[in-house]
């Protein structure tokens, strides 16, 4: 696992991307951590953030902590299981999405009755089109994969 510090002008441009696609602001010391395709961001030594294919989005752990207001993908309790062990999250689960998504937006994904996201991801689709059948989401980071192991070791 290789860990590097981003510079200033990195992180200030990842900042301003996180606004502007989950409506958070996250600001302090980054450090990139290598995960395969797959790369956590930590900021001010809080896993706050992943990047996957040059772009960059909140972490499961960063959702659940920041909250943020748009972007929200909710599923019913079947689909729980599927998306904890890496599932891409299919229309026929999905009870609720934001009307704001876009095909290629940022998501967080909750469960029914529950406030906790559990995934996170890339839309494949515009919200309005997440009924039917077939893939609405593209599963990045979840609940239970190696970046959450390692997020709740260094938690500990």
């Amino acid at each position: 696992m290789h860990r590097r510090r981003l510079r200033k002008k990195e992180a200030k441009e990842i900042t301003k991307e996180i606004s502007e696609k989950a409506g958070v602001i996250v600001e302090g010391e980054m450090d990139l951590i290598e995960f395969g395709d797959l790369k956590l961001i930590l900021v001010n030594n809080e896993p706050l953030l992943i990047e996957y294919g040059g772009r960059h989005y909140l972490s499961v752990y960063g959702a659940i902590k920041l909250k943020p207001e748009k972007y929200r993908v909710t599923v019913d309790s079947g689909a729980l299981e599927f998306i904890i062990n890496g599932a891409d999250i299919m229309k026929p689960g999905i009870v609720f999405a934001d009307s704001r998504i876009k095909e290629g937006d940022f998501v967080y994904v909750t469960v029914e009755g529950k406030e906790s996201t559990i995934a996170v991801g890339i839309a494949l689709c515009n919200a309005e089109d997440m009924k039917g059948k077939g893939k609405a989401v593209k599963n990045l980071h979840h609940v239970k994969d190696k970046i959450w192991k390692y997020i709740v070791e260094i938690k500990k």
